[in-house]
C-alpha cells in the first residue's frame, strides 16, 4: 500500500486525502491547528452561537465538476446545502438593488432597472459565459489541439490581459450598473482594477448558472466529514502536528514536544509553495504576488434579525465612499448556526496584514475597537437600532488569519488573481521534487470550490 503524507488540512488536502484513501492509499494528514479545515471551520461562543469562519456562499455545488467529486465521496448524503433566495443585495449611493438568483432573472432585473443599457447587459453576460465555457474546454485540451488554439480560443486571447474594470468600462459608462455587476468583488479580490476578467467570468457565471449555497451548520461540517472519510478508510488525521522538515521520502513533524518521522512514497502540500520548499530546504523565491487578507466581525444577536427587520437579503454589500463591506445575515436561511430565537451575522472587509502587524498590543486593541465601531455605525444606517440587540461581537484581523492558518500575508485567496497571474496552468506536480504535489488556494484560486477541485486534480494526477 502506497503511503501518502499530506501537509495541511484545508479543503484541498482533505479532498485529495479522502479520494486517495478511498482508492486504497495509506493517507496520513498533518494539520498544525487543533481542527482541520483551514478557512472552512467554525468556532463556538457562549450563548449557543456557532461562528462561521470562511463561507458565505459556495458556488458550483451541483456543477458537473464538483458533483463528480461529491458523488464519489457521498457528500450529498451526509452534508446539507442551503440555497439563499437571491444572489446578493447592494446598498450604495445610488440606492438599493437585489440581484436575483438565476441568469434570466438577473438579466430581466437589470434590464428593468437600466432600460437604456440592455445591449451592455446582454454583452456582459455573453462575455462571462463564453469565457467560462472556453476555460472549461481549455482544461480538457490535448497536445494535438494546440495548433488550433488561436482559432477556438480567440476570446481568451482577447481578454486574458484585461481587468474587470477595463471590460466593464468598454461596455458601459453607467457607474451604478458597473458597481452592481461587480458588487461582490470581495469574494475574489480587493479591487476590480486588478481582478482578472477570466476569474470574474468563471466565478460569476457559476453563481448565476448554479447558484450559491451555504453548508448547514457551518463549513466545518464539510471539513469534518472529509476527515472522517480518510479515517474510515484506514487513514490518519493528526491535528496539533507541526511539520518541521521534509525530504523526498520522509516527513518529520512535532507532536506534543516529540519529533516523529513518517515514511512517504509521496507528499501532498496544502500550504504555500514558498513554505513547502522551506521544509524541504530547497531554495525558492516567490515571484507571484500574494493576495490580500480579510478582517471579519462576528456578531451574535439576542433576537432573530428576520423577525425584527422582516424578509431581506442574505448577502448585503454596503458600498460607501472609503468603506465597503459585506454583511451576511444568516437569519435569512436555515443556517443551523444558532437557535431560531437568536441569529448570527458577519461583516467581512478586504484588508492587509501590514495594517496590523506593527501595532503594539494596546494599539492593536484600539484599532480593532475603531473598526468595530465604524462598521456597526454604518450597519445601523441600514438596520436601525441593530446595536441594541447585539449579544456579542468579536473581531478577527489578518493577524488572526496568520495565527490560525499560517498563510503568507494571512491570505485566504492564494495568489492575487490579476490578469497576469490568473491565466496559468494549475501547478499540481512539483518540478523540483518528483513525489511532491500541491493542492489548495495556490493552485487554481482562492475559494472552496477551487480548493476542492485542486484536490481532485491531485488525485487524478497521482492515479
Amino acid at each position: 500500500m502506497k503511503k501518502v503524507v499530506i501537509i495541511g488540512g484545508g479543503l484541498g488536502g482533505l479532498t485529495a486525502g479522502a479520494l486517495l484513501a478511498k482508492d486504497g492509499y495509506k493517507v496520513t494528514l498533518l494539520e498544525q491547528h487543533k481542527i482541520v479545515g483551514g478557512c472552512a471551520t467554525t468556532f463556538k461562543r457562549q450563548g449557543g452561537f456557532t461562528c462561521e469562519v470562511g463561507l458565505h456562499e459556495m458556488d458550483g455545488v451541483y456543477s458537473p465538476a464538483i458533483k463528480k467529486i461529491f458523488d464519489k465521496l457521498e457528500v450529498y448524503k451526509n452534508i446539507e446545502f442551503v440555497k439563499p433566495k437571491e444572489f446578493f443585495k447592494v446598498h450604495s449611493e445610488f440606492g438599493e438593488f437585489i440581484m436575483p438568483d438565476g441568469v434570466e432573472n438577473a438579466k430581466n432585473a437589470l434590464k428593468e432597472k437600466f432600460q437604456n443599457e440592455t445591449q451592455a447587459i446582454d454583452n456582459y453576460f455573453e462575455i462571462i459565459f463564453s469565457l467560462a465555457n472556453s476555460l472549461e474546454k481549455l482544461s480538457h485540451l490535448q497536445w494535438y489541439h494546440y495548433p488550433l488554439f488561436p482559432f477556438f480560443f480567440y476570446k481568451l486571447l482577447k481578454y486574458k490581459n484585461k481587468s474587470v474594470t477595463e471590460v466593464l468600462d468598454d461596455l458601459t459608462q453607467n457607474e451604478e450598473l458597473k458597481l452592481i455587476l461587480n458588487a461582490n468583488i470581495q469574494y475574489y479580490n480587493d479591487s476590480p482594477n486588478t481582478l482578472s476578467i477570466l476569474l470574474h467570468a468563471v466565478a460569476q457565471s457559476s453563481y448565476y448558472r448554479d447558484g450559491g449555497y451555504f453548508i448547514k451548520g457551518g463549513s466545518y461540517k464539510l471539513s469534518e466529514y472529509l476527515a472522517n472519510v480518510i479515517k474510515q478508510n484506514s487513514g490518519e488525521v493528526i491535528t496539533k502536528a507541526t511539520v518541521i522538515k521534509a525530504s523526498k521520502n520522509e516527513v518529520t513533524y512535532s507532536y506534543h514536544n516529540n519529533n516523529i518521522i513518517l515514511k512517504a512514497d509521496s507528499v501532498i502540500s496544502n500550504i504555500s509553495p514558498a513554505d513547502t520548499y522551506k521544509l524541504f530546504d530547497i531554495a525558492y523565491k516567490e515571484e507571484k504576488q500574494i493576495a490580500e487578507s480579510i478582517s471579519t466581525i462576528y456578531i451574535g444577536f439576542v433576537k432573530n434579525l428576520k423577525s425584527v427587520y422582516g424578509k431581506g437579503a442574505y448577502s448585503n454589500f454596503i458600498v460607501e465612499e472609503n468603506k465597503t463591506f459585506v454583511f451576511v445575515d444568516y437569519s435569512q436561511i436555515d443556517s443551523g448556526l444558532v437557535e431560531n430565537t437568536k441569529s448570527f451575522g458577519e461583516i467581512c472587509i478586504s484588508d492587509e496584514l501590514k495594517n496590523w502587524e506593527s501595532l503594539s498590543g494596546e494599539e492593536y486593541k484600539k484599532q480593532k475597537e475603531e473598526l468595530l465601531k465604524n462598521c456597526l455605525d454604518t450597519l445601523e444606517v441600514y438596520y436601525p437600532n441593530i446595536k441594541e440587540i447585539i449579544e456579542f461581537t468579536e473581531v478577527a484581523t489578518p493577524k488572526t488569519m496568520v495565527r490560525y492558518t499560517k498563510t503568507p500575508n494571512g491570505t485566504a485567496y492564494g495568489y492575487k488573481p490579476t490578469p497576469k497571474q490568473f491565466f496559468r496552468v494549475p501547478k499540481i506536480k512539483s518540478d523540483k521534487i518528483d513525489n511532491l504535489y500541491f493542492v489548495g488556494q495556490f493552485v487554481i484560486a482562492g475559494g472552496f470550490s477551487p480548493a476542492i477541485l485542486s484536490g481532485y486534480m491531485c488525485f487524478q494526477t497521482k492515479k
